[in-house]
């Protein structure tokens, strides 16, 4: 009962995120050009740290991908997202969806869209919302991982 209704909330985000998506301007990096692009800025760019971001979860290295956060980052529910949080929604939709595949970067003028692809899911859009910080950015929220 419990995995039902944790398919059903996804299943709704997910219908709301697409609907987010419709009629945006895309600014896409691929994400191998990206890293080598923001290697010689001292300041990584936003779709370096939404690559390195996504890099981390491709490699379930999640704790790694949690320091990408900014302090303070919401996730899906609004609430603050604490590591031992960050863990158990990255688990849990690994568990649902399977681990993620690949990931490309479309960055629009108020948030970054990341197109991610699971085993069981195919792919599905996950919004992330970036601040700038001291050493450059960070993510403020997301959505989904």
């Amino acid at each position: 009962m419990k995995r039902l209704a944790t398919r059903a909330l996804c299943g709704l985000i997910i219908a709301a995120v697409l609907g987010a998506c419709t009629g945006a301007e895309s600014v896409a990096a691929p994400p191998g050009t990206s890293a080598a692009a923001s290697a010689s800025v001292a300041k990584p760019s936003v779709v370096a740290v939404v690559t390195h971001y996504y890099r981390a979860i491709v490699g379930r290295e999640y704790r790694q991908a949690f320091g990408y956060l900014a302090p303070g980052a919401t996730g899906p529910d609004g609430r603050k997202l604490t590591l031992r949080s960050f863990l158990r929604l990255a688990n849990m939709l690994d568990g649902l969806g399977g681990p993620v595949t690949r990931f490309s970067v479309g960055v629009y003028r108020s948030e970054v869209v990341m197109t991610i692809t699971r085993v069981r899911y195919g792919p599905y859009h996950a919004h992330l919302r970036v601040v700038r910080i001291s050493r450059g950015w960070a993510i403020a929220s997301v959505d989904r991982i």
